[in-house]
């Protein structure tokens, strides 16, 4: 099996079964988990808050002990996470869970792009992550039909804790099976101190992202996507369910609808940029990211059901344009030693801005109405334009 072949398989089945849990969990939560919209919103905040405080260190370890085990002891993590949530419908053991969640992905999430970057030698990253985001798709699309057929046949409660044991098993084939053969492990001095390892690590990674205007670019939109993303993702679900009067056994088949044509959406959209792109990332960009923030807002206020749905699948496929197209522009502007660390610090910058403006649009939601708190979510995205376009005049000019 070629080294992309890996990276698509691991991905994508881990895509398929995380897919499981999240076409579900909002009815779960709402329906199940009676959680109110502050409720919604807090347990996305406790899960950023620990990605932002182990992105950094899970980073460290992937940069030290190896990206495999990194990334197949994170995946263990999540699986564990799906399966405590899915077998206590309440507060407290989804707040648990969910920071589980989060360690679990900081462990992924720098370790991942790294191990595939590296096994490349940083060659030919725009197909990779591209075709690897469209076999993703693929996957999330058939996770959306055997999710929705489990909870139809036993529960939602029965899919969310087959998801998260499929995961646990995902794990140890990584762990089994990935190769690495050109990992550069980042060694301490002798008689150099853990902490001073890390903080040496740190202003290295911080030192190559203030050295290049680009990584800078991408640090201020990585902090305002993270600020405008985390109140759409959870309210969302309850804007169809709570403003559309969806009750729990319409939502299981409208929720499977709505994610199955996003995904199909988004592959087409993928496509697409894998063709026509060829290295215009930042004006693809800003012209996504300016329609996404319209889209949001329509979405938030039309009050037709099916203008609704069709603004929440162009919305959610401009959104999943945004990942490989920057972590194309990021992996090649960054060295391979101590890829892992740096990527981690952009991770951190989401997660701050996750856990600052969640329970900000939280509170918002709460006080005056979902779709207030969705408005003010897209209105996040207008210093992640003035950003991009800075981004686009340097990446033309260099």
């Amino acid at each position: 099996m070629s080294i992309q072949n890996f990276y698509y398989t691991v991905t994508s089945s881990r895509s398929f079964f995380i897919q499981m849990v999240f076409t579900l969990n909002a009815i779960y939560y709402v329906t199940q988990a009676d959680l109110n919209a502050l409720q919604l919103v807090l347990i996305g905040t406790i899960m950023e808050v620990s990605v932002l405080l182990f992105e950094m260190p899970t980073g460290l370890f992937a940069d030290h002990y190896g990206r495999k085990k990194s990334l197949a002891f994170g995946t263990l993590v999540l699986g564990l996470a799906h399966v405590l949530e899915g077998s206590t419908p309440e507060f407290w053991a989804i707040a648990v869970a969910s920071a589980m969640w989060g360690i679990g992905w900081t462990f992924i999430s720098g370790a991942e792009q790294a191990w595939i970057a590296d096994e490349m030698d940083v060659k030919n990253l725009e197909k990779t992550f591209l075709r690897g985001s469209q076999f993703s798709s693929f996957a999330r699309f058939a996770a959306i039909l055997t999710s929705v057929a489990i909870a139809a046949v036993w529960s939602v409660q029965t899919a969310i804790i087959i998801a998260g044991i499929m995961l646990i098993m995902l794990a140890v084939w990584a762990f089994i099976k990935l190769p690495e053969t050109k990992f550069v492990k980042v060694s301490r001095e002798k008689g150099v101190s853990g902490v001073t390892h890390m903080m040496t690590s740190i202003k290295a990674g911080v030192s190559q992202i203030r050295g290049n205007t680009v990584l800078v670019s991408i640090a201020m939109v990585t902090l305002f996507w993270g600020l405008a993303s985390e109140g759409f993702d959870r309210l969302y679900g309850a804007h169809f369910i709570v403003d559309y009067q969806l009750s729990e056994s319409e939502s299981v088949y409208w929720f499977g609808t709505f994610y199955a044509v996003a995904f199909l959406l988004n592959i087409v959209v993928l496509r697409f940029v894998e063709r026509h792109v060829k290295g215009r990332y930042a004006q693809v960009l800003l012209m996504t990211n300016t329609i996404l923030m319209a889209t949001m807002i329509g979405f938030a206020w039309t009050g037709h059901f099916w203008i609704a749905v069709a603004l929440y699948w162009v919305t959610s496929a401009l959104r999943n344009v945004n990942y490989p197209l920057m972590s194309i522009i990021t992996n090649e502007r960054i060295e391979s030693k101590g890829r892992a660390t740096t990527l981690s610090m952009f991770g951190q910058l989401d997660a701050f801005g996750q856990i600052a403006g969640g329970p900000l649009v939280g509170m918002l939601a709460l006080y005056t109405s979902i779709a207030g708190g969705i408005t003010s979510s897209a209105l996040l995205i207008v210093p992640v334009l003035y950003f991009l376009w800075r981004m686009k005049g340097k990446m033309t000019v260099s």
